[in-house]
């Protein structure tokens, strides 16, 4: 039977021709064992003229890949239409670029790197007849037309014969495999696929590094999206829209896929991707790179990397950052952006605008992107942001309003306009029930201290999980020390390796902290500070060199570029996943703020409490969300023995699988 994506397709303006084809191609292939057929495709990423895109629907069959390019044309039009697709310098061109598309993906190629399975791109003239345009034309144009277009009898034919008929614009070549089509999708309409990275063997990665596909890129493997998420994508609904979901629902994916489909259907306008996050950006820029937007209409930057941008590209001069006092060179830089923005001076507008994890925005930040669009008019633009209040790491949400919450009458209302996922696509449901029993936990124990979490519905969304896997496990240290956290660490990498079967890059260390200058007692050394430690370790097991994902210590690397076992910061993760996650460096949680014991609140003044439920419940966001970045296995290492950490007592109390660091 074969699979139309989307199976909603009401919003993609189909025309009364391709909507009575697709019934035709659903008929002819109903009991074809391998058959899908996307709808609204632009490959190339083309302007077709009048800032309408290049629209194709793929067609994939075990004997191969057919593209349909549907022409409204009558009369002498379409014998002038098919003398100039004829022409060798147009069509060859055009199957050229699909074809280099689709050998950029080396499971779809030969030995020498060719494309190992049939491709043909049809024309369709659903009102033409064949004998009366073919009369005229010469030799070459008709055998054109018998190879690559169909005319009115030609689907009448498909009606009768089925599939065989269409089948014959198809060469022998390889058969096309259930395997193969993630990534054909992956490299025609990227919009419904997700790229993963993977490392082939010892000497090779897999990298994505601004639209340049080198050998390794080509081995990137591709999982798609299910029906429901494909249908979101393509719901192309203009003016504002608030995704809204736990972790592990998607929201990351089905923003960039959804900015994807506009793009694609919308090639002359241009659209911005932003977010908070370093790493999160960067994994967006090796996916854009990898479904062929770079240097496009696509354009992704952090938040802050958008505003030094702005003001560089309009002359404007950029304030001076110093290492030592960061928040205020980031305060200044948006201050100065904003105001050239207010005066006029910044010229680029952008007629879709997407924001991730913008919990963590600012309001004024939120407002500023807002305000970068082309037109304000909800007819006339795409604004889409993805967020989940209980993912607040920055503590930027106060007194319950969001950044995108009472912005005033100059900015969007999401009532009615909020999209919701009750699905956990990310971890596996055993670890999706221990993250249940910590938030439920933090909820009783809110409560004792004065928190109502009932108050907002909208925090820790939680979604219903399905897939099967391990119960995640704590690790209590035998030696409360930076060498033996470093080592618990290592050991607990080394279990994922060696008993698990996982590869490096499978694999993320998220730490809280991983350097303080103080640390409370019981800890071996006055410091805290695991980075070199754990450095060391992985050198003594002859290991890559762990990807250091933090500013000032990647040495370059990001999330395209990695090969070893990542390090991140809980902050630094936000917006990916892992399959396996090991979550450490939570010593120091709460420290700060003198939040880590009940008696911590108990005793504080009056005037205190309020900041101090509020560290609470950022500190509580930071283990959720560190949680939440594991999709199949989970291990905490516990540095702070029952007693001295109310946060680490709430993970004993929500997890029962425990092991002491000398039994993993």
């Amino acid at each position: 039977m074969i699979q139309v994506y989307p199976e909603k397709y009401e919003q993609l303006e189909l025309s009364v021709d391709e909507k009575s084809f697709l019934r035709t191609i659903e008929r002819a292939f109903v009991e074809e064992k391998m058959a899908y057929y996307v709808l609204h495709i632009n490959p190339r990423k083309k302007d077709a003229g009048d800032g309408k895109p290049e629209l194709f629907n793929l067609l994939l069959v075990s004997k191969g890949i057919l593209l349909f390019r549907f022409i409204e044309a009558q009369d002498l039009a379409v014998q002038m239409t098919i003398k100039v697709l004829s022409n060798p310098s147009i069509y060859e061109v055009l199957k050229n670029d699909i074809v280099k598309r689709l050998e950029e993906s080396r499971y779809l190629t030969d030995k020498s790197s060719k494309l190992r399975f049939s491709l043909n791109i049809c024309f369709v003239f659903p009102k033409a007849d064949e004998h009366q345009v073919t009369l005229n034309l010469d030799e070459n144009e008709r055998q054109f037309c018998k190879e690559h277009v169909l005319f009115k009898d030609t689907i009448t034919q498909i009606r009768k014969e089925g599939a065989t008929s269409l089948k014959r614009y198809l060469s022998n070549a390889d058969e096309l495999k259930e395997e193969q089509v993630n990534n054909i999708f992956q490299r025609l309409c990227p919009e419904i696929t997700i790229p993963r990275k993977v490392v082939l063997d010892e000497t090779e990665t897999v990298l994505g590094n601004d639209g340049n596909l080198n050998s390794a890129d080509r081995a990137v493997q591709s999982y798609r999206l299910d029906s429901k998420q494909i249908d979101i994508v393509n719901r192309i609904t203009k003016g504002n829209q608030l995704i809204l979901a736990c972790a592990g629902s998607g929201k990351s994916v089905l923003l960039i896929s959804k900015c994807f489909k506009l793009a694609s259907l919308n090639p002359s306008e241009e659209f911005l991707i932003t977010c908070y996050n370093r790493n999160l950006n960067n994994y967006y820029t090796w996916a854009i790179a990898q479904a062929g937007f770079t240097d496009r209409n696509v354009r992704c930057s952090t938040f802050f990397s958008l505003c030094k941008s702005l003001l560089e590209s309009n002359g404007i001069p950029v304030p001076s950052s110093y290492y030592y006092d960061k928040n205020d060179s980031y305060d200044k830089l948006f201050e100065a952006a904003n105001n050239a923005l207010v005066q006029g001076r910044i010229k680029e507008r952008f007629y879709g605008i997407f924001i991730d994890e913008v919990q963590i925005f600012k309001p004024e930040w939120y407002r500023f992107c807002f305000n970068l669009l082309k037109s304000k008019k909800d007819e006339e633009h795409f604004f889409v942001i993805a967020g989940d209040k209980s993912q607040d790491v920055k503590n930027n949400i106060k007194h319950g309003k969001a950044p995108w919450q009472g912005g005033g009458d100059a900015y969007p209302e999401y009532r009615g306009k909020t999209l919701t996922i009750e699905i956990n696509y990310r971890n596996s449901k055993p670890i999706n029930d221990a993250i249940d029993r910590f938030v439920s936990a933090a909820k009783t124990l809110g409560s004792t201290l004065g928190i109502d979490f009932s108050e907002d519905p909208e925090l820790f969304l939680r979604g219903t999980a399905y897939r099967p896997g391990n119960a995640p496990t704590l690790v209590e240290l035998s030696e409360y020390s930076n060498i033996g956290e470093a080592t618990a660490i290592g050991d607990a990498v080394k279990n994922l390796i060696e008993k698990k079967g996982l590869s490096e890059v499978d694999i993320a260390i998220i730490l809280f902290n991983e350097c303080a200058k103080y640390t409370t007692k019981g800890w071996k050394t006055h410091y805290y500070r695991l980075r070199p430690y754990i450095i060391q370790y992985f050198q003594a097991n002859g290991w890559e060199s762990p990807a250091f994902l933090y500013q000032g210590y990647s040495n370059g690397i990001t999330y395209g570029s990695r090969r070893g076992v990542t390090v991140a910061s809980i902050e630094g993760s936000l917006g990916l996943d892992f399959r396996a996650v090991v979550l450490a460096g939570l010593r120091p949680l709460g420290t700060h703020e003198n939040v880590r014991t009940l008696e911590d609140f108990e005793l504080a003044p009056k005037e205190q409490l309020p900041d101090k439920l509020d560290a609470f419940k950022k500190n509580i966001n930071l283990i959720y969300t560190g949680c939440t970045r594991a999709k199949d296995e989970l291990t905490i290492i516990l540095s702070a023995p029952k007693g001295e950490s109310i946060y680490l007592d709430l993970l004993r109390q929500s997890i029962p699988e425990v092991k002491n660091h000398d039994n993993i």
